[in-house]
């Protein structure tokens, strides 16, 4: 499950949300998150939420950026400790 999140944040990194319902929905399917987001009624599934999933998907992003940034603050301050050590 973890793995799958690390994978979903990643794509979102390096692509943008799908505007198009279609694209939403094959990424949702693509991370079996199409239920999270498709109301169930009692002739079937509904329409996806769309904005809901975006939304969501949009909180995703930010986390990775925030995951991202901080990555790389980590490294940053290791380098300068051990240049730091090296001095």
């Amino acid at each position: 499950m973890k793995v799958r999140f690390l994978k979903l944040k990643l794509i979102l990194l390096l692509h943008s949300i799908p505007s198009s319902d279609r694209e939403l929905q094959d990424l949702l399917t693509t991370f079996d998150l199409l239920e999270r987001f498709t109301p169930y009624i009692t002739s079937g599934r509904g329409p996806i939420r769309s904005e809901e999933a975006r939304e969501w998907l949009e909180k995703r992003r930010n986390e990775a950026i925030a995951e991202l940034t901080l990555l790389f603050s980590a490294v940053a301050m290791i380098a300068a400790i051990v240049a730091a050590a090296r001095c």
